[in-house]
């Protein structure tokens, strides 16, 4: 019998080795519309949507116009024949002791109530470039469109760790306060063998933390860009905690060994920079949850307004944790004064009450001057605001300085 109908076989799960860059094959990335993106490299293929087409597109965004992250080729994954392996690491235990468990992907559509939450996802390197024009950062440069939402389906992985792995419930238990829980894919990248990451299992195992294995976005099954057949999201925390094409799930004492976990996706102290970064990493918490963020999505800087009538402003807000943005603040003049939005669009979770989602929000300004400098800012329902200016890591991460846009210029329609 197929161990991947219905059968919890104890087996080891297939063992990723690490491919040179040169045998990366990009040949059967699926087809993108490149039009709605700012496509900053493609292989491995890394875009943001235009900011205006991103807030247009409406609270959620249509899955051809999220954005995409990827770190290698993006795996052809055949549904009928996609395991996913579980287990539990004891302290002390090595990998080779570890009692795994497989799932089908029929097991998990099937065998566990299918939850919906809506929620962002936003990459931790989202507006690197404003950190870049400080002084030399690592990786792609972003600009501020590397965030988007969704509506995400499939069961909860606390069931499913309560069920296979036997993971107690208990939040007050030991193990779920002192462990983690790693993910990885089914894919290569450049960095490592595959993508990998953790969370804290309180989080995982928190019913109201909403983490569940995704196989449905936007009531569609997962496309290829964005994890098929299954994936993890992790509402609140950094994007890349989210891992796309899952096949292992280890419960486990430590974080992840992952280059993602413990050599990437850290606020590195402001002193280290290329030439020292190899002594930080091991000291450097890694990243979990977003901090509060906020973005003027249109207009856009020098862009040209061809009509006198009051300028709406538009553009989204995040925080992590679940936590709901309270206020946001637009002032035309750098900052000198400022005035609430008009409005602000967010929704919490129908179960949990949390605040997965981004919001939108609008403000109608009478006149953009020329010499107007549009700058924006929020607060969260913990009271977190956005500093005035950048604060420079090597990483290029998690900026979320206060939003300018300059040069915009506001002009009568001319006569035809």
């Amino acid at each position: 019998m197929s161990t991947q109908h219905n059968t919890l076989d104890c087996i080891q799960p297939p063992v990723h080795k690490k491919k040179e860059l040169c045998d990366m094959d990009y040949s059967q990335d699926p087809p993108r519309i490149l039009s709605n993106y700012l496509v900053h490299a493609p292989k491995p293929f890394n875009a943001e949507p235009h900011l205006p087409l991103l807030v247009n597109a409406g609270l959620i965004t249509p899955t051809d116009v999220f954005f995409k992250r990827n770190h290698g080729p993006i795996p052809d994954i055949q549904l009928e024949d996609h395991q996913v392996y579980i287990g539990v690491q004891s302290h002390g235990q090595s990998d080779a002791g570890v009692e795994w468990k497989a799932l089908s992907m029929n097991d998990i559509m099937t065998r566990w109530p299918k939850a919906t939450i809506t929620a962002s996802l936003q990459c931790a390197g989202n507006r690197r470039e404003g950190l870049a024009q400080l002084k030399e950062v690592k990786g792609v440069i972003w600009k501020a469109g590397t965030i988007s939402n969704a509506v995400w389906s499939g069961p909860r992985l606390c069931d499913i760790l309560k069920d296979i792995a036997g993971v107690p419930q208990d939040l007050h238990n030991e193990m779920i306060r002192n462990y983690h829980v790693s993910f990885e894919a089914d894919d290569h990248v450049k960095e490592d063998a595959c993508y990998g990451s953790s969370i804290p299992l309180r989080k995982a195992m928190d019913p109201l933390g909403d983490v569940i294995l995704a196989y449905e976005m936007n009531g569609q099954p997962l496309t290829r860009d964005h994890g098929f057949p299954l994936r993890v999201i992790v509402p609140g925390y950094i994007g890349a905690r989210s891992v796309k094409f899952l096949q292992k799930i280890l419960v486990q004492p430590q974080e992840s060994t992952s280059f993602f976990q413990r050599r990437d996706y850290k606020i590195l102290p402001p002193w280290i920079d290329s030439s020292n970064v190899d002594t930080a990493w091991d000291t450097t918490v890694s990243l979990g949850e977003m901090n509060v963020q906020c973005v003027i999505c249109t207009p856009m800087e020098k862009e040209v307004i061809l009509c006198p009538k009051p300028v709406t402003v538009k553009g989204y807000a995040i925080s992590g944790g679940g936590r709901a943005i309270y206020r946001v603040e637009l002032s035309v003049d750098g900052g000198k004064t400022w005035e609430p939005v008009d409005k602000i669009e967010q929704t919490p979770d129908k179960i949990s009450g949390m605040y997965w989602a981004w919001a939108l929000w609008e403000k109608k300004v009478p006149k953009i001057l020329t010499t107007s400098e549009i700058v924006v800012r929020a607060y969260d329902s913990s009271g977190n605001m956005q500093p005035e200016f950048p604060i420079w890591n090597y990483r290029g991460v998690m900026n979320n300085a206060w939003f300018r846009v300059n040069n915009v210029i506001q002009m009568p329609q001319p006569n035809m």
